[in-house]
């Protein structure tokens, strides 16, 4: 048993190197991928006239993604974390190899499907890779290469797919990573076959439980990003009826799989959660149109229109930073609310670019503001949400928030292009619709900040604290 012990660390130290390079490998061209689609899709819609399916185009890949994420932690605590990733890789590159050939918007549509559930199959086996194979005290520090493997796509995405959009082929936004992911693929499976396996495969009904209630939550979200694409003059009561019942449905569904009390934001760990769902998806769901306002309203290049992906995700990383450097608990305290408030200023300081007199740069500046907002918030929620928890529970917290991320993105977005669909005819005044109605939502978050310092021995989560 001893020699087998010693086989186990000396093989999971040899490859922790590879590991890291094929993890953040991966990582990298998600992240590339995830902006460089955001800059490139609003000339996207205009070169196949889809312009009225922007949003479920833009967003579709989040519901989908949504779907498997649930199933992914379930599939690799039963069968191990090679086959999750293998065929979350085999339907990402799928996807967005449909997406590079489609001859007009709804072929995108499918290929985004597609590639959302490849995506939320990806991450959660290299992460669980990491957790099984390498010594806790060198965990962190892969961690922290995985949080930097968004950096450099953060600056290069969004000026590489203007170039591509400007200058050669929108498709290759689309074609670039389905390529470079085959030209690492031989080696990732050479590689990861050295991986003993972590136990003999499990039955996997026992998880059919959250398998169902993450796939059918996805559905229905996926139904209103669906209505995001009716004409706007097809919109009416039968239409808000659907939109609000598949809402609430949507709600019901995903309750037993978030910490008790979250959607009524009972303090302490669910308003924690509820939080993160908030600022996340308050965050995606306005920067998915910003590029498209800054087309159409100020006829910005595919070049310039992506500057605000930049600065969005270098003023996050900023934001991350500094609330990294906040070590007393009575300045951690003040960090949610600081966050939140300061994401909702800089979202609301981006409305005015919506008018054509106003200068283009105005959504930058805000936009820049949003992005420190955020990075303060999202990884502090992150410690607070752990530090209350028992670490025994530390995976279940850990997989509420990343529920919280997807769901918030996915329905804010969902939400945002029924908004943007039904005031389509109003030109410039839809993007004012949509970006207020965000702001709002920050402003609710706001409130909710107050119920996530509410933390007292009650509030603190126990054994039967999901639903």
């Amino acid at each position: 048993m001893r020699e087998r012990r010693q086989k186990k660390q000396r093989i999971s130290r040899s490859l922790e190197q590879w590991l890291t390079i094929l993890a953040v490998a991966l990582i990298s061209l998600v992240a590339f991928e995830t902006l460089a689609v955001a800059t490139a899709m609003p000339f996207v819609v205009e070169f196949l006239d889809g312009q009225h399916l922007y949003a479920l185009a833009a967003g579709v890949a989040l519901a989908t993604q949504l779907m498997t994420t649930a199933l992914a932690g379930p599939w690799t605590d039963a069968k191990g974390p090679k086959p999750s990733l293998y065929t979350g890789l085999g339907l990402f590159v799928l996807g967005l190899t449909v997406a590079t050939f489609a001859p007009n918007i709804e072929v995108i549509v499918l290929g985004r499907a597609i590639q959302g559930l490849g995506g939320g199959l990806m991450i959660v086996p290299l992460y669980v890779f990491v957790g099984n194979y390498v010594a806790p005290e060198r965990q962190p520090k892969i961690f922290a290469w995985f949080s930097a493997a968004w950096v450099v796509p953060s600056l290069i995405g969004p000026f590489v797919a203007g170039f591509f959009v400007e200058h050669l082929n929108w498709r290759l936004v689309f074609g670039i990573v389905p390529l470079l992911i085959l030209l690492i693929l031989p080696m990732l499976i050479v590689q990861f076959r050295k991986f003993p396996d972590l136990h003999p495969p499990l039955p996997f009904g026992r998880h059919r439980r959250v398998v169902f209630f993450g796939a059918t939550t996805g559905v229905a979200v996926a139904g209103i990003q669906v209505l995001s694409g009716m004409r706007g003059d097809s919109f009416g009561w039968p239409v808000v009826a659907v939109v609000v019942a598949l809402s609430a449905l949507a709600f019901i569904l995903v309750r037993p799989l978030l910490p008790a009390g979250t959607l009524s934001s009972r303090p302490g760990l669910p308003a924690t959660v509820l939080l993160r769902g908030i600022v996340n998806g308050a965050f995606i769901a306005t920067e998915i149109f910003l590029p498209l306002m800054l087309k159409e309203v100020h006829g910005w290049s595919p070049t310039q229109a992506g500057l605000i992906m930049t600065t969005g995700s270098i003023t996050w990383a900023v934001g991350s930073w500094i609330q990294g450097k906040v070590e007393s608990p009575s300045g951690r305290t003040l960090l949610p609310i600081v966050g939140t408030a300061g994401q909702l200023i800089g979202t609301a300081l981006t409305i005015p670019a919506a008018f054509p007199t106003v200068p283009g740069v105005v959504a930058i500046a805000g936009w820049l503001i949003a992005g420190l907002g955020i990075g303060i918030v999202y990884p502090a929620l992150t410690v607070h949400g752990l530090g209350i928890t028992p670490p025994e529970r530390h995976g279940m917290t850990s997989s509420a928030l990343s529920l919280a991320d997807t769901m918030g993105g996915a329905l804010l977005v969902a939400w945002a292009g029924i908004l943007f669909a039904a005031a389509f005819a109003l030109d410039h005044v839809a993007f004012v619709i949509v970006i207020a109605a965000m702001s709002l939502v920050l402003a609710a978050g706001l409130l909710v900040t107050k119920r996530v310092l509410e933390v007292t021995p009650e509030h603190l989560p126990t054994s039967d604290s999901t639903q």
